[in-house]
């Protein structure tokens, strides 16, 4: 095994049975885990206040304490990327009137901090196109944008022509990358408010941008106070690496992978727990390594745990250039995500490849031997989890579940209260019938 490795053949086999030991799958050992990864104290595995460092640290420490081998120095793969940061009190008030955040209006990730009472300055959509109508409004309001927030009604589109309408809803979407009217902030009034997300994060904007429910800012509004602080950083983070040697193949490699990281917060007002996306898979991980630990495994298997999955891949597009394996070894890389529930199966991504449709075309005969669960779907291959950047140099599928209770989607309701594990045993089995299956 060279430098990756270190433990000896001897040493694994000291653990090895003849048998897969099914108690090692325990939904207690899963739920201790996700409560603990959802907890207040996490901040929601996000930057602030160092949640995603503790997240990091505490499965660190438990993939020790099984006596997974670290891959890199400490079992921590460093690496940097640059993001925003909104810790503090968010305020958003209305004629003296408090709205609730997240509920009432949500500000994008990337906004600007703003610490102001600002004047509100309404505008038509229509004017996003038509160059000399921008300007005109700029060239008239120059005195005062600098101070105020442009707000636009999302919800009365007045257009009588269908191609016009999409014009304007594309126009809008755009604000999300430049703002044309060179203002504090802009305000989109929406009927329902926009999933939060962490995407198109990582470069500095000059203003805020906030989603609010279209019905609380009545025309006689002229102006709103709004507080927060958001600050751009370079943010330091890791991967978590750690692995258990194979006893008969240990240049080989089957390799399970979740991301660790979620949103974080929205100042001190918001913090999402983020247990179905993804404290779930990160403990179905810790519960794979568990079970290796009391089962030697006949490849190599590694626990990969990636931070900035919510930023756009980060941490899997990071392990990808810089690897601490050899990709063409990898038997079957397994992605998991968003496990709580499975009442109605499983959803298999990248089950048709020509390098991954053996793998799903066994899933469907184990499943149909032992009905460990409902249904075993499948997908084509999508940039929606950490496994897409490993799909073009191995066998790779990410497998979320369908159907049974889980919390609400990027939302403060993704609690470990509203997380089904009922479902939890069945899948156990049938991901851990695959990988005992494969073929030395």
């Amino acid at each position: 095994m060279g430098r990756i490795f270190h433990i000896s053949i001897i040493g694994a086999l000291l653990f090895c049975v003849t048998h897969f030991s099914l108690s090692a799958q325990d939904s207690n050992f899963v739920r201790k885990h996700i409560t603990q990864l959802g907890s207040p104290e996490m901040y929601g595995r996000g930057n602030c206040y160092g949640g995603e460092l503790k997240a990091a640290e505490y499965i660190r420490k438990e993939l020790a304490a099984l006596h997974a081998m670290p891959l890199a120095e400490n079992g921590f793969q460093k690496y940097s990327f640059k993001s925003h940061n909104m810790e503090g009190a968010v305020t958003f008030s209305i004629n003296g009137k408090l709205l609730n955040p997240f509920d009432d209006y949500r500000i994008a990730p990337f906004s600007h901090s703003l610490h102001q009472q600002t004047p509100i300055i309404r505008v038509s959509a229509k004017i996003l196109l038509s160059d000399d109508a921008l300007e005109n409004f700029r060239q008239k309001n120059k005195e005062v944008l600098y101070n105020s927030v442009v707000y636009i009604d999302a919800v009365h589109l007045q257009c009588k022509d269908e191609n016009n309408i999409k014009q304007l809803q594309k126009a809008i979407r755009s604000l999300e990358y430049n703002n044309p009217f060179q203002s504090a902030g802009i305000l989109i009034g929406v009927d329902a408010l926009p999933v939060w997300g962490l995407s198109n994060n990582d470069y500095e904007r000059n203003y805020a941008l906030i989603y609010v429910k279209q019905d609380l800012i009545r025309k006689k509004i002229k102006t709103a106070y709004i507080d927060f602080t958001n600050d751009f950083i370079t943010k330091q983070t890791q991967n978590v690496c750690f692995a258990f040697e194979g006893t008969t193949v240990p240049d080989s490699f089957v390799v399970l992978t979740a991301h660790y990281d979620h949103l974080g917060c929205m100042g001190d007002s918001v913090i999402f727990p983020g247990v179905h996306d993804n404290a779930s898979g990160v403990a179905a991980v810790l519960d794979f390594a568990r079970y290796f630990e009391q089962n030697p495994p006949a490849y190599t298997t590694v626990f990969l745990l990636f931070s900035g999955e919510e930023s756009g891949l980060k941490g899997s597009n990071y392990f990808e250039k810089n690897p601490l394996f050899p990709f063409d070894k990898v038997k079957l890389l397994i992605n998991l995500d968003m496990f709580c529930g499975g009442n109605d199966g499983i959803m298999v991504v990248n089950a048709q490849s020509e390098n991954t449709k053996p793998f799903y075309d066994k899933m469907l005969i184990i499943n149909e031997k032992n009905h460990f669960v409902t249904d075993v779907k499948q997908r084509p291959n999508a940039a929606n989890s950490d496994h897409y950047p490993f799909s073009a140099h191995c066998p790779a599928i990410f497998i979320y579940v369908l159907g049974g209770r889980s919390g609400g989607y990027h939302n403060y309701t993704d609690t470990c209260a509203n997380c089904s594990l009922d479902a939890y045993e069945g899948i156990f089995k049938l991901i851990s019938s695959l990988i005992s299956d494969l073929s030395l």
